[in-house]
């Protein structure tokens, strides 16, 4: 019975205890699915809530800290890097000019709002953001659209309008992350607030990277089209803005397909916005543009190299602002390259032109240098090469127009000057300035004042020299001889022992002081406080030819020293003056003075035996005075006209041991060539006179006011404050009629002229 049961059919078998409830129905399985559901989606909005709120609090903690200092962006106080412009002013019709451009790692040159073409502008909202006259900084839209993308596909373009690419331009913040782009949200939203449409339109096109280091609209329009801005086609304006969405392949030199395909789409765009026509829309599609064609096609930058002038320009600029502004050299350096400077010079491009010119040619059948022979005095052999030279010309009133700072082609910008920076020794061209000029000034000298030639140190046992000091460069002694011969003929020892008369102190203190030399050694053991470096020239250092062409001025426009300039005002980017000159001269000679040593370095170039006379030209008065150190290692003539003092250097640059060996003397030749040209179609005039010298005849042997009984004269000129005395030297037998020789007429009688003479000899021999 038991096993009965195992046995029974499956359908009898009694069933089991259900649970309670039974078994579920579909609708109750739904029921309890959607009530979990719920829960959890309940659970979850809560908890994004909460952590929408933590995050909420965090990022306004964030925003709050990083708003008040970097939302507020004030455009007009934006420091990005501005293209400085170079001008000269165009003699036929008096008007400024560029000349050349300066820049730093940017080429950036600004526009105002104004001068902007609106055909441009439009393209610019077309192209980049159509909506920019309509949102308030931020095209919500385009980010949420931009932000959901970077999201689900990658990428990271697309959402930033005219005033966030504007922002990121300005702080040059450009990485992809939240926190960048939250803070260019609310940099944008804040900037739309403080600043006008206009204002930021303006900013923007003149801050866009256009390629070829190129930056803003301007630049650009006279990088690709050599045009103004204003000047721009709407196919033009539209090939700009097309650079933009990637400048490096969208730049017009290298990659116009990639441009045209671009710019086309945007003129589309203008055509669907209403801001062309169909017309033109049709017109701007065919327009051919005509990109420049440079000569180099790798130097699409624009970049010339400068001169020797515009180097210098740029030099003195940065010095004046260190010394007016208390710039460090760099901060002042970075101003003039990258401030967007407007400097005004004072060149004369068609003078600068003929020296770029001239210096850098090296053929011997063209050029204005004499070939010499270079002689190595250490090595005993001949050299190759020719000598290096430098030249300043400027007018009489420190307004500089040309300089050439070497020979040969220039090899690069901002490169050693040697017309500014060479320090080299001038020889016997120092005289006027350190002996002459100022004894003459102090009426210790004139005209015809008689020197004995002869040495002012003899050699012997008990002397420090070997031989007799100092000689002459033609070699022998001339005994007594007048002012006039010794400048004439460049006689060193007159003018040591008018050194003498003056002392070396009083010359170099005049040099240093008066005439504004900055190489002179004044203190040492081997200082130019001495006979030989300001009687002869053989300074310890040497000088410029910048500066002593400035001395010279004094001798051309009746004794005032004026500072040499190279630009007349600077402007920065806004307009204002930041530097300009007002010359004011310095007395340091009398007029008169002035004038009897013009006449004496006139005599130089015109009188017999003169060591300038190869620098006459035509019928335009010249003076000047040639410079030789030992050897002829340096060679100098410093010359004037009434229109210029010019000053030339002739040597070897990299080594002072090597002579020149030459046929006929180079530097007055040299200067001769380069005034002649600029003196083309210049009236001749005469150099200027005070109304105080008095031409007059004097005896050559005594060097007094000539009489009827003097054998030989010759004429002189005279300051009415230092005329000599009447001749006694050939009075012999002849008597005076009145009974006394001299007369009475205000003359001086012969006791007084003897203890005059007497006085003389004294004073002569210390």
């Amino acid at each position: 019975m038991g096993n009965a049961r195992n046995h029974m059919p499956e359908n009898q078998k009694k069933p089991g205890i259900r649970k309670s409830g039974g078994p579920k129905s579909a609708g109750a399985v739904a029921k309890e699915l959607g009530a979990v559901f719920f829960k959890t989606l309940a659970t979850m909005f809560f908890i994004m809530v909460i952590t929408g709120c933590i995050v909420a609090c965090i990022m306004t903690v964030y925003i709050v800290g990083f708003l008040d200092d970097e939302s507020d962006l004030d455009l007009n106080s934006l420091e990005m890097n501005y293209t400085s412009i170079l001008y000269v002013q165009d003699k036929s019709t008096g008007e400024y000019v560029e000349l050349n451009r300066l820049h730093g790692e940017e080429n950036r040159i600004w526009v105002d709002y104004e001068d902007i073409p609106e055909h441009l502008i439009q393209a610019a909202i077309a192209g980049e953001d159509k909506r920019f006259l309509e949102h308030q900084g931020v095209d919500w839209k385009r980010t949420i659209y931009a932000t959901v993308t970077h999201f689900l596909k990658g990428g990271t373009q697309g959402g930033s309008t005219i005033t966030q690419q504007l922002i990121k331009n300005i702080t040059g913040e450009n990485d992809f992350s939240v926190e960048r782009k939250i803070k260019e949200i609310f940099r944008a939203l804040s900037l739309e607030k403080s600043c006008s449409k206009e204002q930021i339109m303006e900013a923007y096109l003149n801050s866009i990277h256009l390629g070829w280091n190129t930056d803003g609209v301007q630049a650009a329009a006279n990088l690709y089209f050599g045009k103004d801005v204003s000047q721009l086609s709407i196919a033009e304006s539209a090939a700009l803005i097309a650079i933009t969405q990637n400048p490096s392949k969208r730049e017009l030199f290298n990659h116009e397909e990639n441009n045209r395909e671009r710019r086309e789409w945007i003129l589309g765009q203008m055509l669907e916005e209403g801001y062309i026509t169909q017309a033109e829309y049709e017109q701007a599609m065919a327009e051919q543009i005509q990109v420049v064609t440079y000569d180099n096609s790798t130097d699409t930058t624009q970049k010339a190299t400068l001169s020797y002038f515009e180097d210098y320009v740029l030099e003195e600029v940065i010095q004046d602002l260190m010394s007016k502004y208390g710039y460090t050299y760099e901060t002042a350096e970075d101003k003039v390259l990258k401030g967007g400077y407007r400097i005004y010079t004072t060149m004369d491009k068609d003078i600068q032109d003929y020296l770029d010119v001239v210096f850098a040619d090296q053929d011997p059948e063209n050029s204005i240098f004499p070939t010499v022979r270079g002689y190595n005095l250490k090595t005993g052999t001949f050299v190759e090469e020719q000598p290096d030279a430098a030249m300043v010309i400027m007018e009489p009133n420190g307004k500089l127009v040309g300089i050439a700072g070497g020979r040969g082609e220039k090899e690069g910008d901002r490169i050693l000057n040697l017309a500014t920076s060479g320090v080299r020794q001038p020889g016997s061209a120092i005289k006027p300035l350190s002996v002459y000029g100022p004894a003459m000034d102090f009426d210790m000298i004139y005209w015809s004042k008689i020197f004995d030639d002869s040495p002012v140190e003899k050699a012997d046992a008990n002397s420090e020299f070997t031989s007799d000091w100092p000689i002459n460069h033609y070699g022998t002694y001339m005994g007594d001889v007048t002012v006039d011969y010794a400048i004439r003929r460049s006689t060193n020892t007159v003018a040591v022992r008018v050194l003498e008369l003056l002392t070396p102190q009083v010359s170099y203190d005049f040099m240093v002081n008066q005439l504004h030399f900055t190489t002179l050694v004044g203190s040492g053991a081997n200082n130019d406080v001495a006979r030989a470096p300001l009687g002869l020239g053989a300074l310890t250092q040497g000088v410029t030819v910048m500066e002593m062409t400035a001395a010279y001025q004094i001798f051309d426009n009746g004794g005032l020293y004026y500072e040499p300039y190279s630009y007349s005002v600077v402007y920065d980017s806004e307009g204002n003056v930041v530097l300009e000159q007002n010359p004011t001269p310095q007395r340091v000679l009398s007029e008169d003075t002035a004038e009897v040593m013009n006449k004496l370095l006139q005599r130089v170039v015109t009188g017999a035996l003169g060591t300038g006379s190869t620098a006459k030209f035509g019928s335009m008065p010249v003076a000047g005075k040639t410079g030789t150190t030992s050897n002829d290692v340096d060679q100098w003539f410093m010359g004037m006209t009434p229109y210029y003092v010019g000053g030339v250097w002739f040597g070897y640059a990299n080594d002072s041991n090597i002579q020149i060996r030459y046929s006929s003397y180079p530097p007055p030749i040299i200067w001769r060539q380069v005034m002649q040209h600029i003196h083309e179609g210049l009236e001749v005039k005469q150099f200027p006179t005070s109304g105080k010298v008095v031409q007059m005849t004097y005896c050559t042997d005594s060097g007094e006011i000539a009489t009827a009984a003097c054998p030989n004269t010759e004429t002189g000129w005279y300051k009415e404050s230092n005329i000599p005395g009447t001749c006694v030297q050939h009075l012999g037998s002849v008597e005076s009629e009145e009974g006394e020789v001299g007369g009475s007429g205000g003359d001086h009688g012969l006791e007084e002229d003897e203890e005059d003479i007497e006085d003389e000899e004294v004073i002569d021999s210390h």
